[in-house]
C-alpha cells in the first residue's frame, strides 16, 4: 500500500478557489541530493497566489503541490545527503542560490 497524505493541490491555473485539499496525494521519495520533509506548518503568500494565477513567462509543472515556506521535520534522506538526519527540524528557505523559488 502506497502512503499518502493531505496535500494543497493546484491542478490548472485559475483563481484560488481552483486549489483543492486532498487527503492521498502520494508520499514523495527522497531523490539523490534531496530530503523529504514532514510539514508541520506552511504559508499560502503572494508568490503562491501567483502560482495559482499562472505567471507569463514561467511554466509550471501541473498538478503543484502550493506552499513555498514551511517548516517541519526531515523523515527521509536522499542518497549524497550530509549533515542533516531523519528527525532534525527545519524551517524551509525557498531561495534557491542562482536559481530563484523552489517549491
Amino acid at each position: 500500500m502506497t502512503a499518502t497524505m493531505k496535500a494543497l493541490l493546484l491542478k490548472q491555473h485559475g483563481d484560488v478557489s481552483d486549489l483543492t485539499v486532498v487527503d492521498d496525494y502520494p508520499v514523495p521519495t527522497a531523490e539523490p541530493g534531496h530530503v523529504v520533509i514532514r510539514v508541520g506548518a506552511s504559508s499560502f503568500n503572494y508568490h503562491d497566489v501567483f502560482t495559482v494565477k499562472g505567471m507569463p513567462g514561467i511554466k509550471v509543472p501541473l498538478p503543484v503541490i502550493i506552499g513555498l515556506d514551511m517548516a517541519g521535520e526531515i523523515t527521509e534522506l536522499g542518497e549524497g545527503v550530509t549533515g542533516w538526519k531523519v528527525g532534525d527540524r527545519v524551517l524551509v528557505n525557498p531561495l534557491y542560490p542562482n536559481k530563484g523559488l523552489m517549491g
